[in-house]
């Protein structure tokens, strides 16, 4: 290095760029750093190492801002020979930094701040760290990804969607580039040629979905017995063709970043990546047992013929259920089943009906299909389907065309994959309320990182309105309240449905607004984007657009920012402060508040019977103050959330013990 630094500053003038100025101390003192560094709890001591960092990072930095791009590049070739020459990366951190953090202000015209580069540091050591929304995670993730790329090994980074992997390859891949690294994009349907070059790469940016589903390909590969060689005397037979090569296109897992790690580690964790044979359209007489036990649940009532537990989420049939379905004609035939496996269609039937409700778990797009809705983002999920029937019994319920259940060929959880990757770090706005969970689970401490800018989000108590009505015509008067002065205001809603309500309601109002869900979701960045502009009002179901910076348009700053308004609180407490961190990102003034009513769904966590009471009084009206009620709301979503909890703990469990029975008696844990 010290070859490449000694000619003077004044020869090299046309290669200087003066750095952007930074916000510094929002990561402490440095005597408080030294001492939590050795003495402070585990999540403390990675923030306070890393914090201590910082300083030899920008000493590196200003060493390199004084060189021109080929200079720069051979420094990076040249950390390369030294991580793949055995000298660990650690001793590397903050040259590797300061040299990439030079390549993002040339390549981006931006500076990392300090606590982006702090948030880097944790996670290069496999942390996981909470960054406020608005705060750059895709640059924060450029300088981990640089430093573990340079052994050679491949570094994944993932999102939650298509569209945001190839957005920050394009954006961020040129950093890459001119350190001398390469960058590669996993999309959905690509051939095996092509995604066996993005995985080749230095880094390869993806969604989760899609590293896990190539996991479980190349295990089906290999188990299909794609991975023979021809014997060595093969090539000298006339017309005989080449030897087969290793059909898998994955590489070995290194290193992983993973993006919104709360929605991969959490919310997904509920549901295991599975690989299906395909399916195919049911023929009449293989439709029978669906279309019979929709119709008796149809007859079924609730309490009488069936019991529905919301805190385990189950669903008995009681005695009287059982005689209803064992004399109501059951089908007869070569698909027919016996009576206990048509008890479980039936309460497959149920399921569809008292748990699974249109707009909000689900849609029927323009082909008639059923399309799965996920319920943290508000996305459709086309490819995924429902197991064990289930997806049966909402295709019987909505009357469109039944295809036949398929086989699964390949599974794993999130949970499980993960934890394969000998390094993994993630980040999100929202990690710290499963803090527990994700160091039982994953072996990971989560460190929240300081915002470069303090906080002026203003953050109002919640408000009680007794029916959904009076909510919704609260939410169309606060709108309007904030037009006056040109603030926009972003409208979050927890289904299609009530999208579609307030829509409405705007509209009758003269509000002039765009609306964002499964349904309308085109162009689904370009609104997000311009969701800060004067006088702009978007409603979005739950988080669609996660991933994509609002900026404030002229003068919003300055009338007060953006107004964020919850409609209704979530299942998770994490999706609420998601909503919530959509307004005064990056320092910017805004604010924020949710418009509850006692017609809620979250207040089913408290009980059937008590849900009932309050949407009850609520329609009663009178006048009361509704305002009390809020309390309520906050031990419904602790419940619910313990729930959930425990579901994600039982899948893994589950998980664990089948892989193990299955490598006991030599089968592949995942594929058999």
């Amino acid at each position: 290095m010290s070859a490449l630094a000694v000619e003077p500053p004044s020869e090299r003038v046309e290669h200087v760029h003066k750095p952007i100025e930074n916000v510094s101390g929002r990561l402490g003192p440095w005597p408080t750093n030294v001492v939590l560094a050795q003495a402070g709890l585990p999540w403390q001591r990675r923030l306070s190492k890393a914090a201590l960092y910082i300083p030899r990072i920008r000493y590196w930095e200003k060493q390199y801002l004084r060189l021109n791009d080929e200079e720069l590049l051979e420094v990076s070739q040249q950390l390369r020979g030294k991580a793949r020459g055995k000298v660990s990366l650690d001793k590397l951190l903050p040259e590797a930094f300061g040299v990439c953090s030079v390549a993002i202000q040339r390549t981006l015209n931006i500076r990392p701040f300090d606590v982006q580069l702090a948030a880097g540091a944790v996670m290069h050591n496999g942390g996981l760290v909470e960054l406020a929304t608005g705060e750059g995670k895709t640059v924060t993730a450029s300088a981990p990804a640089f430093l573990n790329a340079l052994l050679g090994k491949g570094v994944h980074v993932t999102t939650v969607n298509d569209y945001l992997a190839k957005r920050d390859a394009e954006w961020i891949g040129p950093v890459y580039e001119k350190l001398g690294l390469s960058v590669g994009v996993l999309q959905q349907k690509m051939e095996d040629g092509p995604r066996s070059a993005a995985y080749k790469t230095d880094v390869t940016y993806g969604t989760a979905a899609e590293f896990g589903f190539d996991f479980l390909r190349d295990r089906l590969k290999l188990r299909g017995g794609q991975a023979q060689t021809a014997p060595f005397w093969a090539p000298f037979i006339p017309g005989a063709g080449p030897a087969k090569m290793d059909p898998r296109v994955q590489r070995t897992l290194h290193y992983a970043i993973v993006d919104e790690a709360d929605s991969i580690f959490i919310d997904e964790a509920k549901t295991p990546l599975i690989i299906a044979n395909p399916t195919r359209p049911a023929e009449p007489d293989e439709q029978v047992v669906f279309a019979w036990a929709d119709q008796i649940a149809r007859e079924m009532k609730r309490d009488e013929h069936f019991t529905l537990n919301l805190k385990k989420d189950k669903i008995e049939i009681t005695d009287f259920g059982r005689h209803l379905v064992r004399y109501s004609n059951p089908p007869t035939g070569k698909h027919a089943k016996a009576m206990d496996k048509l008890l479980e269609s039936v309460e497959k039937a149920l399921h569809a009906y008292y748990r699974f409700g249109r707009d909000q778990h689900y849609m029927v797009n323009k082909e008639g299909k059923i399309v799965i809705i996920d319920e943290g983002t508000g996305r459709p999920m086309p490819d995924r389907h429902w197991r064990d029937g289930l997806h049966q019994a909402v295709e019987a319920k909505e009357r469109v065309q039944i295809n036949m259940p398929s086989d699964h060929a390949a599974q794993i959880t999130f949970q499980n994959f993960y934890r394969l990757y000998t390094k993994l770090a993630g980040m999100s706005g929202t990690l710290l309320p499963n803090f527990w969970e994700l160091r039982k689970v994953y072996r990971r401490w989560t460190s929240k990182v300081p915002t470069n800018k303090p906080s002026k989000r203003e953050v109002f108590p919640d408000k009680v309105f007794p029916t959904e009505d009076a909510k919704f015509d609260y939410v169309v008067k606060k709108t309007q309240e904030m037009l006056k002065t040109q603030r926009p205001v972003l409208i979050g809603t927890r289904t299609v449905d009530a999208s579609k309500k307030l829509s409405a309601k705007l509209t009758i109002a003269g509000v002039v607004h765009r609306v964002l869900n499964a349904e309308q979701n085109e162009g689904e960045a370009e609104i997000v984007a311009q969701a800060g502009q004067p006088g702009r009002v978007t409603v979005a179901t739950n988080m669609a657009g996660r991933g994509t910076d609002i900026k404030l348009g002229p003068g919003v700053a300055e009338a007060g920012g953006l107004h964020v308004i919850g409609t209704e609180r979530h299942e998770a407490e994490r999706i609420d402060r998601q909503l919530q961190g959509r307004a005064g990102r990056q320092g910017d003034p805004g604010s924020a508040q949710f418009v509850l009513s006692l017609e809620d769904q979250l207040l089913e966590g408290l009980g059937t019977a008590r849900q009932d009471e309050l949407a009850a009084t609520g329609r009663a009206g009178g006048n009361r103050n509704w305002d009390e009620y809020a309390p309520l709301f906050k031990v419904a979503q602790q419940r619910i959330e313990r729930k959930h909890y425990k579901q994600r703990f039982d899948l893994m469990n589950y998980d664990k013990h089948r892989q193990e029975m299955l490598q006991d008696i030599g089968a592949d844990p995942y594929v058999d």
